[in-house]
């Protein structure tokens, strides 16, 4: 399944907030006091934070080198653990460290997975304390991102500091677009305008079938422009069949697999990523831009537009980072944690290309992408030009639904039915697989 936190693309880390800078004052004397000379800090206790990744064997020293380290010698009394999970299934590691009494202060965690990684473990702690005690600037952020965070308690609480964010352009191949004699895409182009760009690109030329446009249905779908979302919370059923922004969602990507040779034939996240970064047949691919450098000639303009939505690009994909209900060590996690919002450390993150910031200080945005040899060039910032669409309402059951829609989404664009079967077929699947997530959870 083509989920985002998953991928060697999402490996980065960018997002801004600033926090004050937290010292306990030691108390002082009388002598002291009175010498117009500051008080001495008290030492403060050492503190182990145990920080888990589900991401199946991430590298320790690749942590520490980004995010480790600079939390380490700002807070000298904090020395950072970090574990991966071993597998694909960190739900069934997680329980056995809990089972083990092994700690986890700290979840770093998609957005998307709060229900599947967070919630099940009762891990949600509410933040809201800490961020006033702390003097936590969140007018910082971009709105949008505070509204992402917000969602995961119906705006009741903050339970995690999103420290990554992604976004997801039109990635064109320029080789292509120059091998057909055709006008590169541009900014601000809309839905409709790609697609007639699509059938202008999608041709057979020397036996081998180049498609015009192609993207990821999961991906695609959380992130969607229409901030509609998969799953009604109020009452556990999927919206597939009963709200009209999914028919049109669907509707607009289906019309790009109905032009003759753009049809789907692959079946995994892996095979349409490759179409465009491998095998270089696709000549604009919908998703975020790769982080590595890659054989294919690419260029990237922002998301397609609807057309009555101008200026709105997908929702943001967060990454957080949550202080786990269980850590001993709260204070010093949210201390560890708001470090990585800081400007200098997400400055260096930015230059670095690992993700995109999601402060309104134009200066971190402007530094995106200045120490990354293989982006020079490419018009990345172009992503940042986009307002991120707000974010659907949250429900234990998204990702059961999410799933129905990707495995359905692949059998429709190969033609194998038509938009209202789909829909009808999509809603009846994630009413059954929610009624069983239900059943097994109520065991």
């Amino acid at each position: 399944m083509g989920q985002l936190n998953t991928k060697k693309w999402l490996q980065t880390g960018a997002l801004l907030l600033t926090a004050a800078s937290l010292s306990a004052c030691g108390s002082s004397g009388p002598n002291e006091a009175n010498s117009g000379k500051p008080a001495a800090e008290a030492p403060k206790e050492p503190v182990t934070l145990t920080f888990y990744d589900p991401s199946a064997k991430q590298d320790p020293a690749v942590f520490m080198e980004q995010y480790g380290n600079a939390i380490q010698k700002k807070y000298p009394h904090i020395t950072i653990k970090y574990i991966s999970s071993p597998d694909t299934n960190p739900e069934g590691h997680i329980a056995n460290m809990i089972a083990a009494g092994e700690p986890i202060d700290v979840m770093l965690n998609a957005d998307i997975n709060h229900y599947r990684l967070i919630a099940p473990f009762k891990f949600e702690y509410d933040l809201t304390g800490l961020i006033k005690s702390r003097g936590y600037d969140l007018s910082r952020l971009e709105p949008g991102v505070v509204k992402a965070v917000q969602a995961l308690s119906n705006g009741t609480a903050i339970y995690a500091l999103p420290y990554k964010m992604q976004t997801m352009g039109l990635m064109y191949n320029k080789d292509l677009f120059d091998k057909f004699g055709k006008t590169y895409p541009k900014d601000g182009m809309t839905w409709d305008e790609v697609y007639d760009l699509a059938k202008t690109m999608t041709r057979s030329d020397g036996g081998t079938q180049y498609r015009g446009f192609i993207t990821q249905f999961y991906n695609s779908a959380w992130m969607n422009q229409l901030s509609v979302g998969f799953v009604d919370p109020k009452t556990d059923k999927s919206l597939y069949n009963t709200d009209e922004r999914w028919a049109r969602h669907i509707k607009n990507l289906t019309r790009f697999y109905e032009i003759p040779g753009n049809e789907t034939k692959e079946g995994s996240f892996g095979s349409i990523s490759n179409l465009f970064l491998k095998d270089r047949i696709a000549a604009m691919y919908a998703y975020v831009i790769p982080t590595t450098p890659q054989e294919v000639n690419w260029d990237v303009v922002t998301y397609p537009e609807y057309s009555d939505r101008r200026g709105v690009g997908p929702q943001s994909l967060l990454t957080l980072a949550y202080v786990t209900s269980t850590s001993k060590h709260k204070e010093a996690a949210f201390d560890a944690i708001a470090y990585l919002t800081s400007d200098e450390v997400q400055t260096s993150m930015s230059k670095q290309a690992l993700a995109f910031p999601v402060t309104t200080n134009q200066a971190v945005k402007d530094a995106f992408g200045q120490d990354t040899p293989f982006l020079q060039g490419k018009n990345v910032r172009a992503l940042l030009k986009s307002k991120p669409a707000d974010p659907f309402p949250s429900s234990p059951y998204s990702r059961t639904a999410g799933v129905v829609l990707e495995r359905t989404m692949y059998q429709l664009t190969k033609g194998a039915m038509d938009v209202n079967t789909a829909l009808r077929t999509m809603s009846e699947e994630a009413d059954k697989e929610i009624e069983k997530a239900k059943a097994a959870a109520s065991k």
